[in-house]
């Protein structure tokens, strides 16, 4: 009997609070909110062979990138116009950790991994467009641009041709765009938040004579996050 009941005062309890607009004033009593963010992420890359790739005499088949978990936090600034103020700039700077693996295959030897370990702070700026609030949740879509800077990057280290190396670069560029939905409560606006950013910048540093690097001609970073923020 407790098993039934108790989801049922949940969802009692629940409809309740929805039926009543917590503080609907709360977006123009003020322009600028600030907040913390907590992200999951899946780290990829586009990457794009070659010529020579196409003319190697080796045994290697092919080269494929594989996505690898990962995980940010930081905090959040924005600023709420409009005369419903339903449009927001926001800025979220980040730390994140996360890892883009890189698969060749061949045909004389066991597959090889090749590991880029990265440690970014990142600076996105977004334009978020909101839906009405009229039971404490909302929905947006969001678009932006990101700048990344990598604290581990490789792209000053002398890579030689048999090194199982792949160096990125230390500064890329995203687009970026996504949605969420946020939920009102007594003090703080809760946002649960899905984002693509895509590489704008090859952020490949080739070694024409390496085996490894020699045969891409461009690689271009893609991070899809879910992210849960407070706001103020």
């Amino acid at each position: 009997m407790r098993k039934i009941v108790f989801p049922i005062l949940l969802l009692v309890f629940a409809n309740a609070v929805q039926a009543q607009r917590i503080d609907p004033t709360r977006d123009f009593r003020k322009k600028m909110f600030w907040g913390i963010a907590f992200s999951g992420t899946s780290a990829k890359m586009k990457v794009e062979l070659h010529s020579d790739f196409y003319n190697r005499t080796d045994s290697l088949l092919a080269i494929r990138p594989i996505g690898q978990a990962g995980g940010g936090f930081g905090g959040t600034l924005a600023h709420k116009f409009g005369k419903e103020r339903r449009w927001e700039v926001k800025t979220q700077t980040m730390l994140q950790l996360h890892q883009r693996t890189v698969q060749y295959k061949w045909k004389t030897a066991p597959t090889q991994i090749l590991k880029i370990e990265t440690i970014s702070f990142d600076i996105p700026v977004d334009l978020k467009y909101y839906s009405v609030m009229p039971k404490n949740t909302r929905f947006y879509v969001l678009g932006g641009l990101r700048w990344s800077h990598d604290f581990q990057s490789n792209e000053n280290v002398v890579i030689g041709a048999a090194k199982p190396l792949i160096a990125i670069k230390a500064n890329t560029y995203y687009y970026e765009f996504g949605t969420g939905w946020e939920f009102r409560l007594q003090y703080v606006d809760l946002a649960v938040e899905l984002r693509m950013s895509n590489g704008l910048n090859n952020a490949l540093v080739r070694v024409p004579e390496s085996y490894y690097s020699g045969s891409l001609r461009s690689l271009y970073p893609r991070l899809f996050s879910l992210t849960l923020m407070a706001q103020n």
